[in-house]
C-alpha cells in the first residue's frame, strides 16, 4: 500500500467510512478537489483538512492479519503525513 503525496488513499472499510485521506500535507481547498475528482464526496458532509500523521500497524483478523492505519497528532519512528477530512458525524 503505496500513495504519493497528493493521492487519494482509498481504504478498505467495514462500514461507511468516518474519515477520507489524503497522504501528505495539502491544503482544504486542495483536498476537496482531489476528493471530488475521486468522486467519493457525493452528498455527504465532510469537515475541514485536518494535518495529521498515519503510522501502519498489524492487527489479527478473522481470516489474516490486516493492515490498520492509526493517527497521530505528532512525527515520529515510521509515521508519515497524511491529511484527513472526516465524514459525517465525524466532520467536526
Amino acid at each position: 500500500m503505496t500513495w504519493n503525496d497528493g493521492e487519494y488513499m482509498d481504504l478498505a472499510w467495514d462500514d461507511s467510512p468516518d474519515a477520507f485521506y489524503i497522504k501528505g500535507h495539502v491544503s482544504n481547498e486542495e483536498g476537496l478537489l482531489i476528493l471530488q475528482e475521486q468522486g467519493v464526496i457525493g452528498d455527504r458532509t465532510i469537515g475541514q483538512a485536518k494535518q495529521i500523521y498515519g503510522r501502519w500497524s498489524m492487527e489479527p483478523g478473522d481470516d489474516d492479519n490486516h493492515h490498520v492505519l492509526r493517527e497521530y497528532n505528532n512525527p515520529g519512528r515510521g509515521r508519515f503525513k497524511i491529511t484527513e477530512f472526516g465524514v459525517g458525524i465525524f466532520s467536526k
